[in-house]
């Protein structure tokens, strides 16, 4: 695993990767840090960040027939 915080100027970003990386599948994530270096606040603000593009599973309901229906 690899990590690098940068402060983008513009909305692209240009990063260079270790050559170990080089065809290989990455996942990139992108993680606002204006946030406090505590790690348990650290840890709450990244979960309030993330919990605004979570749907609330609880409020779903579903006809057992109509699941069922060809």
């Amino acid at each position: 695993m690899w990590t690098q915080t940068v402060t983008p100027k513009v909305r692209n970003i240009s990063v260079e990767i270790h050559e170990a990386f080089i065809n290989q599948p990455l996942e990139i994530l992108l993680i606002p840090t204006l946030l406090a270096e505590d790690g348990e606040i650290l840890r709450g603000q990244v979960h309030a960040f993330f919990d605004q593009f979570q749907a609330d599973a609880n409020l779903l309901r579903y006809d057992r027939a109509e699941i069922n229906e060809p």
